[in-house]
């Protein structure tokens, strides 16, 4: 029994031996100073095809060794180390619409032993536009429908209220040399969104923004359509309907992503313009503030009230169609054109 007890022990020791030998030979990694930085142009939302370039500085080795970088591509996870002492790495957008993430590291090509690699990412959202394959879904072509064709794109086109309406949000924008909007504007600044979510427009843009032949609708000609899709009969220009909403909006997708959640107040049935959950945009100085996305569809009508432009609006959680006012250059809203 003391010879057992005696090679435990003996064991015990040896064993407390090597992991004090072990910790002795460990060292302690550092972290690499500074903090990464990676330059882009590149916007929120961008679309297949388009490149863009990332260059990448902020970081050193506190030792003055050598730091080197790779990327993490997004879609594929392909990890590509920059080459011929460049820093600068240029992407093209793959063809698969979601949301998605490049990676960038930086790591110690000398000193691996001594220091952390160092690591940040840039997110964004590929879209597609189209009427078919695009990354909005489920708002086909009905069998009642035309297809008309305004600056160039084609919309789909439904009779209702006594007036042909499109059934998407108008997309025109003009830009400037440079590629800065300057008559209407994309979701979130990137112009992948134009037709996807369709241009937001001031109110002073709206009354301009249709091409001849079609013409923004007036307070009554939104009266008569929504009295033609459950409104109260005699429904005026600046009423708010208590009904008639859920017939206005569409169950649709945004890259697989339904954009109207469902409540019970709203019986969701696309028997018209196919209404979207885009939101709007406050203006001010040149820039554009997006809210309401997955909450709000906010249309412009022709009318003018006490110097404001009208609009009238849905709110998802319920069956209503409201009036409402606003600066005519301070918020922007969608445009639907009729003739």
């Amino acid at each position: 029994m003391k010879f057992r007890i005696s090679c435990i022990l003996f064991a015990a020791l040896a064993l407390a031996a090597l992991v004090s030998s072990c910790k002795e030979k460990e060292t302690t990694k550092e972290y690499l100073d500074g903090s990464l930085d990676v330059v882009h142009k590149l916007r929120p939302y961008v679309k297949p095809g388009e490149k863009y370039t990332f260059t990448v500085s902020g970081v050193t080795a506190p030792d003055g060794s050598a730091v080197g970088y790779y990327y993490t591509a997004p879609v594929t996870g392909i990890k590509d180390t920059l080459k011929n002492n460049t820093d600068v790495y240029t992407l093209e957008i793959p063809d698969t619409v979601g949301t998605f993430s490049l990676t960038c590291t930086a790591y110690p090509k000398e000193s691996s032993d001594k220091y952390y690699a160092s690591s940040a990412s840039v997110s964004f959202v590929i879209v597609r536009d189209g009427l078919t394959n695009g990354s909005i879904t489920n708002v086909g072509k009905r069998a009642t429908d035309k297809v008309a064709t305004l600056y160039g794109r084609d919309y789909y086109v439904t009779s209702t209220g006594g007036r042909e309406w499109i059934r998407q949000n108008l997309s025109y924008i003009q830009y400037d040399a440079a590629g800065n909007p300057e008559f209407g504007f994309p979701f979130a600044s990137s112009p992948a969104m134009q037709n996807v979510f369709g241009a937001y427009y001031t109110w002073s843009e709206a009354v301009k923004a249709c091409p001849d032949g079609w013409h923004l609708p007036t307070g009554e000609e939104w009266a008569a359509m929504l009295v033609a899709n459950g409104a109260p009969s005699g429904l005026k220009p600046l009423e708010d309907s208590p009904s008639g909403a859920g017939n206005l909006m569409v169950k649709a997708c945004f890259n697989g992503e339904v954009m109207w959640d469902y409540y019970r107040s709203v019986n969701i049935s696309d028997k018209s313009i196919s209404a979207l959950p885009v939101g709007y945009a406050r203006c001010s100085d040149g820039t554009y503030y997006f809210q309401g996305y997955a909450n709000y569809a906010a249309f412009w009508t022709a009318d003018e009230f006490d110097g404001f432009g009208v609009y009238r609006y849905i709110y998802k959680e319920n069956d209503s169609v409201y009036v409402g006012t606003a600066d005519k250059s301070g918020f922007a809203a969608s445009v639907r054109c009729v003739r």
